[in-house]
């Protein structure tokens, strides 16, 4: 038994059969047993015996004097009709409402009440069916547009119904058949398991049983032909038990990965291999050299000798590099806590006269694992070519939408012409190599590096990290505390230090600054500075941001460790890590001078950026009056 099929916008209802007349143009000849052949026939019979029956039993009951009950079938063939042929349905249904009228007038003999009865029931009729003709328009449309979009998508769309415990393929578009080396007819009907695998459908409905859609899932189909089809898969469950699978061919890329990856492993072989034997060759050369430099006394031929051990040592170290970095980009990024670089390799203990310092105990960033290399080698860089070198500074700065890290010491500096040749491939002072590597591992996660110092100054290396690769530890759920420091009893030895405080420390702070107006430090807006002695927090400073600026206050010393110099080196530490940006602070008067060594100036007032200037505002204005000097130190 054939069920009715839905409406197409190819079928209309013929409302008038006109007569044959051969040879006249325009006139067709029209078979009314063919309106009743098909799917179409069982429709339009529907139709046509239940507008008979309603019509028929209601002359019947006027007959008898019944008004009741019977007009209700008339919605019968209303439905069939407004929703078969919307667009035809209020005429159909004002036709039928005009017979049903004028058989209660021709039976009711002249009884007004019932003729108004049956108005109001032919005016409720009609909006019935326009209305149910209105919501058929829609709903067709609807279906249309979607069918227009399952149909014609360059992506295979298949649509799967579970049926005694198997999905079913109920529509599939010719994009998923010609994929699948088939035609949609022969797909129709068939098991899921027929070109996806069983433990794979399982396993991806699974997931999307517990997560209610799957996006953009790598996995396999098997053509007719029994060849394997590498597909992006995304699932939706739909009501009824049903699910819509989208897919697109990604064959070619994979087998395209493929192949890279196999000559990637190809090249890296025999990388090795001849790094091996230029390896071997260099000790060979370093042995000869030693030997040479045993036998000969003169001071000319050792020169020679020593220029030609520098050039051997530029090539170890060249053939260093290329071994690091040959695999770059082949492992994902990775948090790095970008302190560590202080003791990659032997930084610290190859620095010797230099001072080393690095304000960057609190910062992460995303990045390539070889990221460590990149502040190391910019470090040894300066220690290795700066002969006037004293200080090396690594700290950071946060701009908009950015942080950048700077690397900067206080040599010679790069000529202007030199600042983007250093970073070209052979540059020509043995660095290039090293630096160009290095710009190609910072921007695997959309990092930039610049040289922007002033020369003669100072060389100054800018990492220019983007919004989402950096994070402070200890400010969120997302950018969790680094664990509290191992006790080191070395440090007991040491002469005063300043480092920054983790986040974990905190409670230092707040037990030192409890005679300081109890003020308590808050890891999500604050950096704090602590001079160490013996290993020991003996005094603060702390730099805070606010949404408008940076406020230095809390320069605390405990009485009992006054007299040290140990607030000198936490405000030498503060504007060396934080002085890249503007300071502001309330200094009491008789502070400023103290302030004053490291580049604050007294300023107005309303020069206060205002949520730094609102901690002051109950002085109305009258700081001087209160004690209190406003003061900026510019930005280095």
């Amino acid at each position: 038994m054939h069920a009715l099929r839905p409406f197409s916008a190819r079928t209309r209802i013929p409302f008038a059969i006109r007569s044959v007349v051969p040879g006249v143009p325009g006139e067709y000849p029209m078979n009314i047993s063919s309106l009743f052949k098909g799917d179409a026939g069982l429709w339009n019979a529907a139709l046509a015996g239940t507008t008979a029956g309603a019509l028929v039993l209601n002359a019947l009951a006027l007959m008898g004097g019944i008004y009741v009950a019977f007009p209700h079938l008339l919605y019968i063939p209303v439905v069939i009709g407004t929703y078969r042929y919307p667009r035809q349905g209020l005429a159909f249904t004002a036709g039928i409402g005009a017979v049903y009228l004028a058989l209660v007038i021709l039976f009711s003999t002249g009884n007004g009440n019932v003729i108004v009865e049956a108005l109001i029931r032919v005016a409720v009729l009609v909006f019935i069916g326009w209305l149910i003709a209105t919501l058929s328009i829609r709903l067709r449309s609807q279906e249309e547009l979607y069918r227009g979009l399952f149909d014609n998508s360059e992506a295979g769309s298949i649509l799967v119904k579970l049926e005694d415990g198997k999905r079913i393929v109920e529509e599939m578009n010719w994009n998923a058949a010609a994929l699948l080396e088939r035609k949609v007819p022969e797909l129709k009907g068939v098991p899921l398991s027929t070109f996806m695998g069983e433990d794979t459908e399982h396993a991806l409905f699974s997931r999307l049983a517990e997560e209610g859609k799957i996006y953009a899932e790598e996995t396999v189909l098997i053509t007719a032909s029994g060849k394997i089809q590498h597909i992006l898969i995304s699932i939706a469950a739909i009501p009824g038990g049903r699910a819509v699978i989208t897919f697109v061919d990604i064959t070619r890329r994979v087998n395209a990965e493929d192949a890279l990856l196999t000559a990637n492993t190809k090249l890296n072989l025999l990388s090795r291999i001849s790094s091996d034997h230029l390896n071997r060759t260099v000790d060979d050369i370093v042995e000869t050299l030693d030997a040479a430099t045993a036998d000969f006394t003169d001071s000319r031929t050792l020169a020679f000798l020593n220029t030609i051990r520098e050039k051997v040592w530029n090539l170890a170290r060249q053939l260093f590099l290329t071994e690091s970095y040959q695999d770059l980009g082949s492992s994902p990024p990775i948090w790095i806590a970008v302190q560590d670089a202080l003791h990659y390799g032997d930084i610290a203990g190859s620095a010797k006269d230099i001072s080393l310092r690095m304000w960057t105990e609190r910062l992460q960033v995303y990045a390539d694992p070889l990221f460590l290399d990149v502040i190391a080698h910019i470090m040894e860089n300066s220690i290795r070519h700066g002969s006037t070198i004293r200080n090396i500074i690594v700290s950071y700065s946060e701009k908009p939408g950015a942080l950048e890290l700077i690397i900067e010491d206080d040599g010679v500096g790069i000529p202007e012409e030199k600042k983007e040749t250093i970073f070209e491939y052979d540059s020509g002072r043995h660095a290039g190599l090293g630096l160009f590597i290095c710009r190609q591992i910072v921007s695997v996660t959309g990092m930039t590096i610049s040289e922007t110092g002033e020369p003669g100054k100072g060389a100054r290396f800018v990492i220019r990290i983007p919004e989402g690769n950096w994070r402070v530890e200890g400010t969120g759920d997302d950018a969790p505390p680094f664990p509290s420091p191992s006790p080191d009893p070395s440090l007991r030895d040491m002469p005063p230090f300043c480092r920054e405080l983790l986040s974990v420390e905190f409670p230092v702070a707040n037990d030192l600054w409890v005679d300081y107006h109890q003020t308590r430090g808050d890891p999500l807006t604050d950096r704090i500075f602590a001079a160490c002695a013996a290993g020991v927090a003996v005094s603060l400073a702390r730099c805070r941001r606010h949404p408008d600026g940076l406020e230095v206050d809390a320069v605390f010393t405990p009485v009992e460790h006054r007299g040290h110099g140990y607030a000198h080196l936490t405000m030498k530490a503060l504007t060396e890590a934080c002085g890249h940006e503007p300071l502001y602070m309330h200094s009491v008067l008789n502070l400023t001078g103290f302030y004053g060594r490291y580049g604050f100036v007294p300023i107005r007032e309303d020069e206060l950026p205002p949520t730094i200037r609102e901690r002051f505002a109950f002085a109305g204005g009258q700081l001087e009056g209160a004690n209190v000097q406003p003061m900026m130190r510019a930005p280095r």
